[in-house]
């Protein structure tokens, strides 16, 4: 009796099994078929998601440390006072009471100026490019060699010189005016220019 349980309990699990795999195999179909068909669910991945980088943010911009230039002393083509050895004196004007010379270009770099041998001083970090600016029937003070023409504090002191004619582009004074009386002349380059006076 026992031996006869025992078969059948044998042939109900090997029934079992054989139906199983039958199952199995009818769902999975031919070997080969069921590599090449694609899953109708996403794989599920065991590993962590790449971490992704953040980008390098834009470069700072540095402020630049060199400061502005500052303000000029003179505006080019205004009349300046400059002492008698070439100091700055402030703006002065062009008439012939006050200043002596025009700028004619300024620099902040202090390069050359337009003309290598113009008349310049420097003032404020600034090259000033000068050139000289007198009047007519006004007097001022010619310097002995080097030196800077300065207004006079009293006309027909002795060693000023009254202007009595100017001359643009001149070489002598042998276009100076014959109407009124002078007794000497100088001339100037940068601009070339000859001025006709009355030296006391």
């Amino acid at each position: 009796m026992v031996a006869a349980a025992l078969a059948l309990c044998l042939l109900g699990v090997c029934g079992a099994a054989v139906v199983g795999v039958s199952i199995f195999k009818s769902r999975s179909g031919p070997q080969g078929q069921s590599a090449a068909r694609s899953s109708p669910w996403p794989i599920a991945t065991t590993g962590a998601l790449p971490q992704v980088e953040p980008t390098d943010s834009p470069p700072q911009i540095v402020p630049t440390t060199e400061a502005a230039p500052p303000p000029p002393p003179a505006k080019i083509g205004q009349c300046v006072v400059v002492s008698e050895a070439g100091s700055f004196q402030g703006i002065g004007n062009c008439n012939g009471t006050r200043g002596t010379y025009r700028v004619v270009s300024m620099d902040y770099s202090q390069g050359e100026c337009a003309d290598p041998d113009s008349a310049y001083i420097t003032e404020a970090g600034y090259r000033l490019c000068l050139e000289l600016h007198l009047v007519r029937y006004y007097c001022y003070k010619f310097p002995k060699g080097s030196g800077w023409v300065v207004g006079a504090t009293k006309c027909k002191a002795k060693g000023t010189v009254h202007i009595i004619d100017i001359v643009p582009g001149a070489s002598n004074g042998n276009r100076c005016t014959r109407d009124r009386r002078w007794n000497r002349w100088y001339r100037f380059t940068n601009p070339t220019v000859v001025y006709c006076v009355m030296k006391y």
